[in-house]
């Protein structure tokens, strides 16, 4: 029985050999008290899980004999969420919420109503916010981990590619989701935009629409930032994805 599971580099595994080191190793040493002989699960986040057993632990460095292999199956939904960037904790909990409802990829958007603040905050830090994916894999036990990319404007977005293209507008103008996406056929892969604080400008949505998004609305309250993806992400993924009544898995 695993003792425990952790995240390790795909570079620090050859062949039937994987070293663990840094904070992982001090949390299976001095918090979980594992050693010789223990036996743990690992990831890899390209897919990659791992039966594996210690053979010797140091302060520096545990090395593991890998016993098992299996790969991830990929999601039956590859969702990419593209969001207006928000100050700090607020864009990180998105990550992070977006992170265990199964998106594939993360792309934040530079948009009208971005505030300036946000785009100088630590939001774009990208080994903290890959730290945040990495926790809110382990969470979940996704072995996955989704891509975060730089962020671009949003005239940039391009919605070529992908089965279906959907943006969350607050507008009246939109129809409710389940309305507007009444009739298509299931997607296997999805863009989903969401907002700055303030959302989208006139303009902007007419633009996506433009372009081939579908613009959808999520009933009559005003969501915040976060709130928007948190929602948006269930909403698609019960629609098309895997929290729906039918699954491909």
């Amino acid at each position: 029985m695993s003792s425990g599971s952790f995240f390790i580099d795909p570079d620090n595994i050859s062949g039937k050999t994987a070293v663990m080191s840094g904070d992982d190793l001090r949390h299976a040493r001095l918090a979980l008290r594992l050693g010789k002989g223990d036996n743990v699960r690992l990831y890899d986040g390209l897919g990659g899980i791992y039966g594996a057993v210690f053979r010797s632990v140091s302060r520096t460095e545990g090395i593991l004999e890998i016993t098992s292999r299996e790969i991830e199956p990929p999601p039956s939904l590859d969702l990419t969420i593209a969001m207006g960037i928000v100050r700090g904790e607020r864009f990180e909990w998105a990550i992070e919420k977006g992170t265990e409802l199964g998106a594939s990829a993360f792309i934040p958007l530079i948009t009208e109503r971005v505030e300036d603040k946000a785009l100088h905050t630590p939001w774009n830090r990208m080994d903290r916010l890959m730290r945040v994916i990495a926790s809110s894999c382990k969470q979940c036990e996704r072995a996955r981990f989704p891509l975060l990319a730089e962020p671009i404007p949003l005239a940039e977005l391009d919605p070529e590619g992908y089965d279906a293209a959907v943006a969350f507008w607050e507008s009246a103008e939109a129809p409710n989701i389940s309305a507007a996406a009444k009739g298509r056929l299931r997607p296997r892969s999805c863009l989903m935009v969401t907002g700055p604080v303030g959302g989208f400008t006139d303009d902007e949505a007419h633009m996506m629409k433009g372009r081939g998004f579908l613009l959808a609305g999520m009933g009559t309250r005003i969501l915040r930032t976060e709130t928007a993806v948190t929602a948006g992400a269930a909403i698609i993924q019960y629609l098309w994805g895997d929290m729906g009544a039918v699954s491909r898995r």
